[in-house]
């Protein structure tokens, strides 16, 4: 590779130069958190921003839903783009609303570049993968099937809940199968967004009803843990409700198993798809991906959320179910491992897959 830069990071993982990338929505909760995410990020160079009509113009650190004064200048002083138009940048971020989405996400595919997207648009769609790198890499093949010219594709990474809960059941999927999961949600107003539900509405209370989500938390496991194209055969009964915490989705999951299991066995099921699991060659891929606590009242969001800087998921309260066979909570960072982080993780593995062009995309119609 000689007269290409290369870039390594500290787990061994490679590739030939820095990949330009854009953010669209950067201006909002996740897009803010994104952009602080490639702040010298190994592998990409962040070069392009969009967002709403209302930003546009502006420059990126006076509209970020963030503290901006950790940016370097020069990302500080990127000029906020329409979402609509031509890119240059070959990786494109998708934070959009998913109604914006369903309209630019495909017509940028269709021009060669590689949108990896943390919209719901598409998460749905049998031909398009909802990636979670450490447990179902493989469902990237779906890309080659999307018809779009070389380097172009959408990539998907799951509900800020199902990035935790999918994570944790893959273990027990493989090692025992699943028949039927009921997973109740305790989830962080992060996770609505600005303005987020009002002051009055949460301080002192719960909402048992988020709407939409428990769709998708039905959905999408099944989907990551099946083969591509062919959702995996079990139920999944959800209720999302929203609590007073700022970060953190918390998950109270039961499940039965095709073959029952042991506390004691479920644990050491999590324990090893922890360690052995991770992808080491991705810069942000944790140490241990999945943490098991012996602790009877862990995990908390405020003492576990940031485990693996965000990234890693942690898993406690194992125990034997009197309806279900095994009980146990879950929790990840929903901005992190549940959105943010998330798609950095699958823009890591397409560029480590070497799927993101290194030509010019095509200019807009």
């Amino acid at each position: 590779m000689d007269g290409v830069e290369t870039h390594s990071n500290e787990r061994g993982g490679m590739v030939e130069g820095r990949i330009q990338v854009g953010v669209m929505g950067a201006s909002g909760t996740v897009g803010s958190r994104l952009v602080a995410m490639l702040v010298d990020h190994p592998w990409f160079e962040l070069v392009e921003v969009s967002a709403s009509e209302r930003s546009e113009g502006a420059r990126l650190a006076e509209r970020m839903d963030a503290d901006a004064s950790s940016l370097p200048p020069a990302l500080g002083e990127l000029v906020l783009r329409a979402t609509e138009g031509a890119w240059s940048a070959p990786l494109i971020f998708s934070a959009l609303p998913s109604g914006i989405a369903r309209a630019v996400e495909p017509a940028l595919a269709a021009r060669g570049h590689l949108v990896v997207s943390n919209a719901s648009a598409f998460r749905a769609d049998p031909g398009v993968p909802l990636i979670i790198p450490e447990v179902n890499p493989d469902h990237l093949s779906l890309v080659g099937e999307q018809g779009h010219p070389e380097g172009g594709g959408l990539v998907t990474n799951p509900n800020c809940v199902v990035a935790g809960l999918a994570m944790a059941l893959a273990p027990l999927h493989r090692s025992f199968g699943l028949e039927a999961v009921v997973a109740t949600t305790f989830q962080a107003i992060s996770g609505a967004g600005r303005p987020g539900p009002s002051a009055l509405d949460i301080v002192d209370n719960m909402i048992p009803w988020i709407g939409g989500e428990e769709e998708k938390i039905a959905a999408e496991p099944r989907k990551i843990l099946g083969d591509p194209g062919a959702p995996a055969d079990f139920a999944v009964d959800a209720t999302a409700t929203r609590v007073p915490v700022l970060h953190g989705h918390t998950v109270s999951v039961g499940v039965r198993l095709r073959e029952p299991a042991t506390p004691e066995e479920a644990r050491a099921a999590f324990e090893t798809f922890g360690r052995t699991a991770r992808l080491g060659e991705l810069p942000s891929s944790p140490e241990r991906i999945l943490a098991v606590t012996d602790q009877p009242d862990r995990p908390q969001p405020r003492l576990d959320r940031d485990a693996g800087d965000g990234h890693g998921v942690t898993v406690g309260r194992i125990r034997r179910g009197e309806v279900m066979h095994l009980s146990f909570v879950v929790l990840a960072h929903n901005l992190v491992r549940g959105a943010a982080g998330a798609a950095l993780l699958n823009a890591e593995l397409c560029a480590a897959r070497g799927m993101v062009a290194s030509g010019t995309p095509t200019a807009a119609p």
